[in-house]
């Protein structure tokens, strides 16, 4: 007999196999059981004798106590623990979907019958850790490794969701999508381009989820179709017009505001709390609804200034 050290195993086998587990596990039981603490039997949902029951106790004492795992023929979760100063042996079992899965951590012998399991996987304090498939084949750890790294790597598809976010950003210099949600413009342009596509085409736009080929290549022709824009020169900024528009800023929003809530947005010479909540409200609804940002340079933009405006004219 091998000496005594940690060992685990994870094995799954088929539940035909029950007869053939049950001795693999008795036999473990008989080699570990310490008198003075003893195992622990809990069973659910179990057949005893042919006669089911809920749950099933007894306590392992002995080898004639063994015997008891023979009365079991049947059950939905099976445990075993014992408790000592060096160890706690543990023994789980379940039955899923017409298969046996055993969790087994002990101190104790190993065990060479593995052709019970249909695959386990075993490993120790010592020893390299070691698979088994079907009839007891055993397969070392190393040997694992060496099957993996030769698998070769996936590529990822290039026609995937995001290639309607990316074309959509391109031509429309707007964020498609916005503290985690599509934007509602990106949602429209999605539905125009879909229909667009079909009325052109007589042609479905997607497939499982992802653009089709043929609606990919169309969306690459629309971007390459979008006319450049000449770039701006860009103007030194004049610190005077800075201040002023940052208290162009400061008024507009103050103003819409008050005229919404009837509250003040300064007081003793400070912004509010419900002024900075209701401004980072706004902030967010504003990119949600658009995909634009409110500010450029610490200043409003002039789209932000006309959508604040406009929610007085809804009020």
């Amino acid at each position: 007999m091998s000496e005594e050290i940690l060992r685990e195993i994870i094995g799954l086998a088929k539940k035909s196999k029950w007869i053939q587990i049950r001795s693999f596990v008795k036999f473990i039981i008989e080699k570990t059981l310490k008198k003075e603490a003893g195992y622990n039997l809990t069973a659910l949902d179990v057949s005893i004798n042919g006669k089911k029951k809920s749950k099933y106790n007894v306590l392992i004492k002995n080898k004639q106590n063994i015997k008891e795992i023979d009365k079991i023929s049947n059950f939905s979760q099976l445990s075993l623990y014992q408790a000592t100063q060096r160890s706690n042996n543990l023994f789980d079992i379940s039955q899923e979907n017409g298969t046996i899965i055993i969790l087994a951590k002990y101190l104790g012998p190993t065990i060479k019958n593995h052709q019970i399991f249909d695959f386990s996987v075993q490993l120790d304090s010592i020893d390299e850790p070691f698979f088994t498939i079907g009839g007891g084949r055993k397969i070392k750890g190393s040997e694992i490794l060496e099957i993996i790294n030769k698998i070769p790597k996936q590529v990822k598809d290039p026609e995937n969701k995001d290639l309607e976010a990316f074309i959509f950003k391109k031509l429309t210099n707007k964020n498609a999508i916005w503290s985690g949600a599509e934007t509602k413009s990106f949602q429209n342009w999605k539905i125009k381009i879909k229909n667009k596509y079909r009325i052109e085409t007589g042609k479905i736009t997607h497939y499982k989820g992802k653009p089709t080929k043929d609606f990919s290549l169309y969306l690459e022709k629309l971007s390459n179709k979008r006319p450049s824009k000449n770039k701006k020169p860009i103007k030194k900024l004049d610190k005077k017009a800075s201040n002023s528009n940052k208290q162009d800023k400061e008024i507009i929003e103050k103003k819409i505001f008050e005229t919404l809530t009837g509250k003040n947005a300064i007081w003793k010479e400070s912004e509010t709390k419900n002024f900075n909540g209701w401004k980072s409200k706004t902030y967010e609804k504003y990119g949600k609804d658009t995909g634009r940002k409110p500010y450029y340079k610490g200043n409003l933009t002039q789209n932000y200034k006309k959508y604040l405006r406009n929610l007085i004219r809804v009020k």
